[in-house]
């Protein structure tokens, strides 16, 4: 069936319609280009004003920055002075002034400090009272604005982040007074034998000393004057309670004790750093160790001496009790070994082997816990006789200089330090009087003992073994404890 297909013919647009759809021609002014970069340019500062405007609204609070002045007694150390300030230079935490304080010197100390740029150097005027004078000096002139003062000893060298770590410890502490570095010793600076020996003892008697300090939560009875950071704040407040013009006691050998202890009484906190670390400067032969034992030794006498019982002296008394049973024991079993040996009295019993045994585990543990241990140390703590020997000589040491104290005789231990470590002598009188009386005494021991009667000898050797074994077995029991008793992953 054939179909009609429908044409349907496109209506046309009207005209208007048309005219509404075409795109309308720009009949204003043509724009100019400089007019818009202005805009854009305007619109940019306005944003980075308005940038500006908020940084500085809602900044962070503003860090206080202290201030820390470091202060370096000298007396003839040109040996060592080069090291100590290029230590201090390149700290992490570089300190705003460093004084070296040049005291009666008569080497190239004053020279050598004066090559190094940012140092200042100080000559003292008319200074009689050493090393405390010369602090006291520096101090009055310079810690006007300074927040912290270190004191550090012209023979100690500090880790290169020693002053931050002691600045970080000293500003989050509450009522601060002052902090104190770790000190050990550079085995290295031992160029013989007996030296390298001496140094090694003095490590290990260090790390004893501050492991427990630690373990006392980090409280000190002494800031050691070899590097210490004190709040000025705490100093002047000593100085204005003492009425003095500086506060370190110019009166007395242990002027770091003493300036602990006054801050003690003032309720200010003295610890131990956890983090700085300094090495000090050590003794390298018998007479400078034993001038120096005895300058410490006498000065804590003649402040426990004068001074009254209180938790600070407290702690020192300890201190010298501990000292004073350890030669007790070692001198009390050499004499009753002997006499027993001469009466023909002696038993052996093995369990004296027990005391010695846990000494060795002891120094062992302590040995291996001293930085930068080497296996010297190690064997030096088994053999166990360099220990002893050093506890003898240092139980000597205090022995003497209580005897000096209590008889009223005064000596200068700085000028005796002194002369020992530049190699001077004691005078071959003293020791020739010291060996005179030390072997009158044993000769007077020996014939009192051989003509004793058989009862007194008897009853002698009884009660003396009897106390002794009482006061080595709580001695030794406080080794054991001291073994046992966790560290706390604090090192000395």
């Amino acid at each position: 069936m054939a179909t009609k297909e429908l044409l349907v013919a496109p209506k046309a647009l009207s005209s208007g319609r048309t005219a509404e759809l075409a795109p309308a021609s720009w009949s204003g002014p043509t724009r100019d280009p400089a007019l818009i970069r202005a805009a854009t340019r305007a619109g940019e500062v306005r944003r980075a004003v308005s940038r500006v405007v908020h940084d500085v609204r809602y900044r962070p609070p503003r860090r206080r920055t202290s201030k820390m002045l470091v202060l370096i007694p000298a007396h003839n150390e040109e040996d060592s002075i080069g090291n100590v300030l290029n230590a201090l230079l390149t700290q992490t935490r570089v300190p705003d002034r460093i004084v070296v304080i040049a005291d009666n010197c008569t080497d190239k100390t004053e020279q050598i400090a004066r090559r190094f740029r940012g140092v200042t150097v100080m000559r003292t005027v008319g200074n009689t009272e050493r090393k405390v004078g010369a602090l006291n000096q520096a101090w009055n002139r310079w810690q006007a604005g300074y927040d912290y003062v270190a004191g550090i000893d012209a023979d100690t060298i500090l880790a290169p982040d020693c002053l931050q770590q002691l600045e970080a410890e000293l500003a989050v502490t509450s009522r601060p007074g002052g902090v104190m570095a770790r000190y050990t010793f550079d085995q290295r600076l031992g160029a013989s034998g007996m030296a390298r020996l001496l140094i090694r003892m003095q490590r290990l008697e260090f790390a004893a000393w501050t492991a427990d300090a630690l373990r006392r939560n980090r409280k000190t009875y002494v800031l050691g004057g070899q590097a210490s950071l004190f709040s000025n704040e705490a100093l002047r407040a000593v100085a204005e309670h003492n009425l003095t013009r500086g506060p370190w006691d110019t009166s007395t050998q242990v002027e770091d004790m003493q300036l602990t202890g006054d801050l003690k009484a003032m309720r200010y906190s003295t610890n131990v750093s956890v983090n700085a670390r300094a090495y000090a400067g050590p003794m390298m032969n018998l007479r400078s160790l034993w001038a120096q034992r005895r300058k410490w030794d006498e000065g804590m006498a003649r402040l426990l001496v004068h001074s009254k019982v209180n938790q600070w002296t407290a702690t020192l008394w300890k201190q010298q009790l501990g000292l004073a049973s350890n030669g007790i024991t070692r001198i009390g079993f050499f004499f009753l070994l002997t006499a027993s040996l001469m009466v023909h009295q002696y038993k052996w019993n093995w369990l004296w082997l027990i005391p010695p045994v846990v000494a060795v585990l002891l120094n062992l543990k302590l040995a291996w816990r001293v930085p930068n241990r080497t296996t010297a140390d190690l064997i030096g703590a088994i053999l166990l006789v360099p220990v002893e020997l050093y506890l003898i000589m240092r139980v000597c040491c205090a022995t003497a200089s209580w005897v000096n104290v209590l008889a009223g005789i005064k000596r200068d231990g700085w000028a005796q330090q002194a002369r020992a470590e530049q190699g001077g002598a004691g005078g071959p009188g003293k020791i020739l009087g010291a060996m005179l009386v030390v072997a009158m005494l044993v000769g007077g021991t020996v014939y009192g003992w051989i003509h004793s009667p058989l009862f007194v000898q008897r009853d002698i050797l009884t009660v003396g073994w009897a106390g002794l074994a009482i006061i080595t077995a709580l001695q030794t029991l406080m080794m054991v404890f001291r073994i046992l008793r966790p560290s706390r992953g604090l090192r000395p």
